[in-house]
């Protein structure tokens, strides 16, 4: 593991011989320090797990069974790419440390916050993991999460794949389950998300991902939100690179969605090696392989870490009948599970795009017009698909005028209400906002937006209920989405508090914030979330709606948090929050 990061405060010993020194960073399953090997004095890395639950339940023992398997899979691999296991101390909770090999450097995916990489460059660092996972392919091992948080750079030109954690070792019980996935999502290949397993072929189209991440600066399936990552892993094509030179060919074809199609690691390390050298490239024939522009794509920024999706559903508790027959009062602050006090970072001063910011303003300009065909069909929910499941949980947010944040990091619960203020025409002044009415048939409901939104995502239809419609903005980084159930399936503060627990599930750092209110007379709470703020924070602003015959609908908005995007994405909410029109069933 890279070195370089904070002092802790005391020194402790691990097995008797490991003192630990320097936090060097954190990730999905744990934490890794720098530590002093003080039997044969050198230094040497050691992995702290981070495992959830109770000790006693199923999920934590499947989690520290990962763990084990990761010493188990690294250790098995022999190649000077991989890194080297020296030991696994178990400590007096059971739980196992594991004890590296120090690289001194930096990860790939540090460097590229500095920007993209030479082809050549990008080309030498893929060959050296490439050698790394054929020689795990050699013992029965696919890594499985291939990505540049995950290749160390170390002296000397070295190259180090580390991270063992969720390989799949033939001959071994399967760690993932129904309602688990494990994994970076925009590095992961659609075989995996389909249901069909991993082969060497599914590291091959990580390395792919990695290579383009290497030589663009951009991941190629890097989308605002879990969901859009997903089907653009699995739909869509990569964009084609632009300053991949002799490259492009190779990561081409190592993104073929058929993993059949994909070269094997003998073609692939010919052309690595041949444009590391600067020799002749050895023809790669591209076949059909589509390609898309790249207009929109998602800046680089973080890579997404390892993430697991899906959560305990959170229990409907029916509200006493004396809080139900209580007329509208600011109540006593309800307080969702943080991780605790953490600074949340404000929107940048910069401009930003120069596309119009929506206003929020109701008298602003709508014009009706007839929904477009979507672009694109949402993926279905399937246990394949497992990682869809927080698509349908949480929701949006009201704005600013609702809510009081609090440096604790707790959650408050405001009473509010709203008034119905549809969408309606009028002739736009110069340099307003049109916004167009979306006539949501299906979902008995008009969904007002700025024309430049598009129509991306549909699911759902009159016999497959829940129903779902979404819109992205111009540059990709704001998304709205209209959602309806036919039954409401728990209350509204318990589905904002089921979004929260998933949001939460990623990284331990979600911060919401809950307002109870009423909409059209009918039931609601408004929730705002924050997400993954060690990394790239995320905001996700939410309205769950109970009607009074029992249906839901959730109103919600995911936007990139301390960004100019931010600005857009709450005037955004706001402004469709106030033309959203719901019809009687």
């Amino acid at each position: 593991m890279s070195a370089g990061g904070e002092r802790t405060r005391e020194g402790r010993l691990l097995g008797g011989r490991y003192r630990l020194t320097e936090r060097i960073g954190s990730g999905g399953m744990g934490t890794v320090w720098q530590a002093y090997d003080e039997l044969v004095e050198r230094d040497v890395a050691v992995k702290q797990p981070r495992l959830p639950g109770d000790p006693e339940d199923e999920h934590h023992r499947r989690a520290a069974h990962r763990l084990y398997r990761e010493a188990r899979a690294a250790a098995r691999v022999d190649h000077p790419a991989a890194v080297s296991i020296h030991d696994v101390v178990v400590e007096e909770d059971g739980l196992p440390w594991i004890v590296m090999e120090l690289i001194r450097g930096e990860s790939l995916h540090e460097v590229l916050q500095r920007g993209p990489v030479e082809a050549s460059e990008a080309a030498r660092i893929g060959l050296a993991v490439l050698g790394a996972l054929d020689a795990a392919h050699a013992v029965g091992i696919v890594h499985r999460d291939v990505k540049p948080a995950n290749v160390l750079l170390g002296v000397h030109g070295r190259v180090v794949l580390t991270d063992f954690g969720i390989a799949h070792v033939q001959g071994e019980e399967s760690l993932t389950v129904s309602g688990e996935f494990v994994g970076s999502l925009e590095f992961v290949a659609p075989e995996r998300m389909s249901g069909r397993g991993a082969g060497p072929a599914s590291d091959l189209w990580s390395l792919g991902v990695l290579l383009y991440a290497a030589v663009e600066g951009v991941s190629p399936f890097r989308r605002t939100t879990v969901e859009s990552t997903l089907a653009a892993v699995i739909a869509s094509d990569a964009p084609e690179p632009k300053q991949a030179g002799p490259l492009g060919p190779l990561i081409a074809r190592l993104l073929v969605k058929d993993p059949e199609q994909r070269p094997g690691a003998k073609e692939t390390g010919a052309v690595l090696e041949a444009v590391a050298e600067g020799w002749p490239v050895p023809q790669v024939d591209l076949g059909a392989t589509a390609v898309q522009g790249t207009a929109g794509l998602r800046e680089f920024a973080d890579d997404v870490g390892t993430v697991r999706l899906g959560a305990a559903p959170v229990p409907d508790t029916p509200a006493p009948a004396a809080e139900a027959a209580a007329p509208p009062a600011v109540p006593e602050s309800d307080t969702a599970p943080t991780s605790g006090p953490r600074a949340e970072s404000e929107p940048s001063a910069d401009p930003g795009p120069s596309d119009t910011e929506p206003s929020a303003e109701p008298a602003t300009a709508s014009v009706p017009h007839p929904v477009p065909a979507p672009k694109r069909a949402l993926l279905r929910r399937r246990t394949s698909l497992a990682a869809l499941a927080v698509l349908l949980v949480g929701g949006a947010w009201l704005g600013t005028p609702y809510f009081a944040e609090t440096d604790s990091g707790g959650v408050t619960e405001r009473t509010a209400t709203l008034t119905e203020t549809p969408a309606r025409e009028a002739t736009p002044g110069p340099g307003a906002t049109v916004w167009t009415a979306h006539r949501e048939q299906g979902m008995n409901a008009v969904l007002a937006l700025p024309s430049r939104y598009q129509e991306s995502a549909r699911e759902g239809s009159a016999t497959r209920p829940p129903r779902l419609v979404e819109y992205d903005g111009p540059d990709g980084r704001v998304t709205i989405r209209l959602t309806e159930w036919d039954k409401a399936p728990r209350s509204p503060m318990a589905q904002a508090q089921q979004a929260h627990a998933d949001w939460n599930s990623y990284n331990g750092d979600a911060r919401t914030q809950y307002t109870r209110t009423t909409f059209h007379g009918n039931e609601a709470v408004q929730a705002d979330t924050a997400y993954g703020l060690d990394g790239t924070p995320e905001r996700v602003m939410q309205l769950m709606i109970r009607t009074d015959d029992g249906r839901m609908y959730e109103l919600r908005v995911d936007m990139p948090k301390g960004t100019p995007a931010e600005k857009k994405g709450t005037a955004l909410f706001k402004g469709a929050r106030d033309r959203l029109v719901i019809g009687k069933s």
